[in-house]
């Protein structure tokens, strides 16, 4: 199975980061709407990485 090298290396630095984000998110005074900001920013990847394959790679 292939792994995309670019997918790969963000699962690996959100990994190594995800204290820092969880703490970013949870943060008392923060917005309601921070969390879906972040799952926006990762849909938003998803397709970028995505649209560029023909239906046949699929």
């Amino acid at each position: 199975m292939y792994i995309n090298r670019a997918l790969l290396l963000i699962a690996g630095i959100a990994f190594i980061l995800f204290p820092m984000i969880e703490e970013w998110i949870s943060h008392s005074g923060s917005q309601w709407y921070r969390p879906y900001q972040i799952w926006l920013l990762i849909i938003i990847a998803a397709y970028w990485n995505q649209r560029s394959r023909s239906s046949d790679e699929l």
